[in-house]
């Protein structure tokens, strides 16, 4: 069971509450106790905090996990005729709630032109933002160089403050898988000359993104959406805002939209404002402002989020 907001509208609403219903379905766990919301993404399968927010109304789930859901539930229940809705129905009530959704967009846009008006009398902040993008950038350079000494340190530690010791390995950690995100982008290109004035592939953020974009588009076609969930939440950790703007260009060139998506809710989600105003900026930039805009609304929704548990 799950409360919808005030704002969700009634497609969206209709659609949540037969998910809800057909998750009600799903058969008893051995002891005889009601499969929990974790249980019952697995199935799908699909992670537990997606379920979470298909179930209240908070995201629109695609097409296939509808029908997903419809057929275990079925199968569950007993037959079709004990659900108490037709496939065709609930396919209907997914396709109301699009067009719910996409007027949803609208209203992004509006709220993207209104910010935009904004940023223009802001030229002043923008300096001060681009000053301390530098600042940033000179600052991950020295890390990087400064990493394989600390690497070294590391090793021969053997008395200290735990938590500097604990401080000391995430860094060298995340160096080294910087360094293999590199790698793979090297050995992913195909070994075709580049053509004159042509800088795509001399970009390393672009072949870093090219890297994982790959990657994900693999595990996903390969039927390993939970492996190319995962990917997408390692890299959200490991990237750069500017690598990590390249990695969502990618994903749409590649129309790969949904990873896009859920790419952008991760990086809004778990890091901080002033990377994520990098990375919306970067994708300013890049041409992306619906993008650049939904992930500064992916962070204010957790800081919305975070204010109301507090």
């Amino acid at each position: 069971m799950k409360e919808f907001g005030s704002d969700v509208p009634p497609g969206k609403r209709a659609l949540a509450s037969e998910l809800q219903r057909l998750c009600r379905l799903l058969a008893l766990n051995a002891d005889g106790s009601t499969p929990t919301q974790k249980q019952a993404a697995d199935q799908l399968p699909v992670s537990d905090t997606s379920l979470s927010r298909f179930l209240s109304a908070a995201y629109l789930p695609g097409i296939a996990i509808v029908r997903s859901l419809y057929t275990i539930a079925s199968t569950d229940a007993g037959g079709v005729e004990k659900v108490g809705i037709t496939l065709a129905d609930l396919e209907k009530l997914h396709s109301q709630a699009a067009v719910e959704h996409c007027g949803g967009c609208v209203k992004l846009r509006d709220e993207v032109s209104v910010l935009r008006q904004r940023a223009t009398g802001s030229a002043g902040e923008l300096v001060t933002a681009q000053a301390e993008l530098s600042a940033v950038e000179k600052e991950a350079a020295a890390l990087r160089e400064e990493a394989a000494a600390l690497k070294r340190k590391i090793q021969a530690l053997q008395t200290g403050d735990a938590h500097t010791r604990k401080t000391s390995t995430r860094r060298t950690v995340r160096a080294g898988q910087r360094s293999r995100l590199a790698a793979r982008a090297d050995t992913a290109l195909l070994p075709v000359p580049p053509r004159r004035g042509d800088r795509q592939q001399s970009n390393p953020e672009k072949r870093a993104a090219l890297a994982v974009a790959r990657q994900a588009e693999a595990l996903q076609n390969g039927g390993r959406r939970d492996g190319a969930l995962s990917l997408l939440r390692h890299s959200a950790e490991v990237l750069s805002p500017a690598e990590t703007a390249a990695l969502v260009c990618v994903l749409r060139e590649s129309q790969l939209d949904e990873l896009a998506g859920t790419l952008i809710h991760i990086y809004g989600r778990d890091n901080p404002d002033p990377h994520v105003m990098r990375a919306a900026a970067q994708l300013h930039q890049h041409g992306a402002p619906d993008d650049a805009a939904a992930l500064l609304q992916a962070a204010l929704s957790t800081q919305r989020q975070g204010a109301t548990q507090g």
